[in-house]
C-alpha cells in the first residue's frame, strides 16, 4: 500500500512540475503585470505543494516547517507587490487624468 501511495505522490510532483513550467511562461509572457503576480503566486503554491509531498515522501517533518516558512513569505509579498502595483496604478492613472486636463484647458 506505502508504494502505491509513494508512486502517487510521484506522479503529483511531475504534474507540479509541469504546472510550474506553464506558470513561469505565463510569468514573461503576461500583458499585465496582475498576471504575472498571480503566475508567481501559482508558482509558489506549486513549491509549497511538492515540498509538502517531499516531506511525506522521505519522512522528514523539518521540510513541513521549511513550506510553512515560505509560504508565510509568500503571502507577505504577494501583499507587497499587490500594494506596489495599486500606488503605481493609482499613480499613472492620476498623471493620465491630469494630463488630459491641461491639454483641454489651452484650447
Amino acid at each position: 500500500m506505502e508504494e502505491i501511495i509513494n508512486i502517487a505522490l510521484t506522479a503529483v510532483l511531475f504534474f507540479l512540475a509541469f504546472c510550474i513550467v506553464m506558470g513561469l511562461i505565463r510569468a514573461f509572457t503576461g500583458k499585465k503585470p496582475a498576471d504575472r503576480l498571480v503566475a508567481v503566486n501559482m508558482i509558489t503554491t506549486a513549491v509549497i505543494m511538492m515540498t509538502i509531498i517531499l516531506s511525506v515522501l522521505f519522512k522528514e517533518s523539518w521540510l513541513a516547517d521549511i513550506a510553512a516558512i515560505y509560504a508565510l513569505v509568500s503571502f507577505v509579498a504577494v501583499i507587497v507587490f499587490s500594494r506596489l502595483y495599486i500606488v503605481s496604478h493609482t499613480r499613472k492613472k492620476a498623471a493620465e487624468t491630469e494630463g488630459k486636463g491641461d491639454s483641454s484647458d489651452g484650447n
